[in-house]
């Protein structure tokens, strides 16, 4: 008997994922054969983002230099910036803000987290450039091209403090900026989360989840959007608009903040009920130099993280404008 269930068992997750993908939770499109390519202008922008980011260390009290290049660029780029200051047990910190004010009522939020993991080892170090310069420069990008006065406000947010001690407390910045959100007026949220590095090769990408390799690429060559049940239509639309660009997977499951799929700034604002989703290259699952001293500029795939950037960009315009 226990010889016969056994086979029944091992494909359990398989089926669920069967029923999961007829519920229209689990989705992966290809991008069209004919997508062109980003513009090399576009890569090289992101390439100076990230090398200007990860050129001075971002954690505990060295995340002044990163928070004045951030400043700089999105006032270059025509923004009033206001920080939102808050304490935590290791002292008080800022997230940056800057937005685009809507003549309707209502608001997104796109934010990404600017500090990176501090190493054990004080003689280590943690250049963090995927995680998450590789986002904060494809924000930057994004401000840049916002235009101005948008039907709904769009609130870009730079959060300090998503990485430990803080991840996964109300420490985190994005927590406290999570509890100013009033949940009506919240349209949605989208958190930028290691966005550069991708790989063709056989066996790049490692399981999402039980089962992942019978249903889901094993190269890690596709961007995710990642959400809870209640963000399925926001999933939906940024899968529609990123796949124009890339390959993209798109995941919705109950909110669960202890797995992966929560490991990032979305965590904050689902649980108020605000329809929130997050962009990623899958993070630790697929990079392995994930809060590494090898997480370097050179090792990011800038093409496809501008393809990525395009993708977004098209999304908050066709949400807020």
């Amino acid at each position: 008997m226990k010889r016969a269930l056994k086979p029944i068992l091992l494909l359990l997750p398989v089926l669920a994922l069967l029923l999961v993908s007829g519920c229209t939770m689990l989705s992966l499109k290809e991008a069209p054969a004919d997508a062109p390519a980003p513009p090399p202008a576009l890569a090289a922008e992101l390439r100076r983002g990230v090398e200007t980011l990860c050129a001075h260390p971002r954690y505990g009290a060295t995340l002044s230099r990163a928070q004045e290049y951030i400043a700089a660029e999105l006032a270059a780029a025509g923004y009033a910036v206001r920080y939102q200051e808050f304490t935590n047990a290791e002292g008080t910190f800022r997230n940056i803000i800057a937005e685009r004010t809507g003549t309707q009522p209502g608001r997104y939020v796109v934010g990404a987290h600017y500090d990176a993991c501090e190493p054990a080892d004080p003689q280590d170090s943690n250049p963090g450039a995927d995680d998450n310069a590789s986002a904060v420069a494809a924000l930057l990008a994004l401000a840049r091209r916002l235009p101005a006065h948008p039907r709904h406000t769009v609130e870009l947010v730079f959060y300090a403090c998503e990485e430990p001690p803080w991840f996964g407390t109300e420490g985190m910045g994005s927590h406290a900026h999570a509890q100013l959100c009033n949940p009506q007026d919240t349209l949605g949220m989208v958190c930028l989360e290691m966005l550069g590095c991708f790989s063709d090769a056989p066996g790049s990408q490692p399981a999402l989840f039980p089962g992942h390799s019978l249903l889901l690429p094993t190269q890690g060559n596709f961007i995710a959007v990642v959400g809870n049940l209640d963000s399925v239509s926001l999933g939906r639309s940024a899968q529609r608009h990123l796949r124009r660009h890339i390959r993209t997977l798109r995941v919705n499951v109950p909110f669960a903040g202890d797995t992966p799929l929560y490991f990032s700034d979305h965590r904050n604002y689902a649980p108020r009920g605000i329809p929130s989703i997050m962009v990623t290259d899958t993070a630790m699952l697929r990079n392995h130099r994930y809060h590494e001293r090898q997480d370097t500029p050179d090792t990011l795939d800038y093409t496809r993280m501008a393809a990525v950037t395009q993708g977004v960009l098209s999304l908050v315009r066709e949400l807020a404008y």
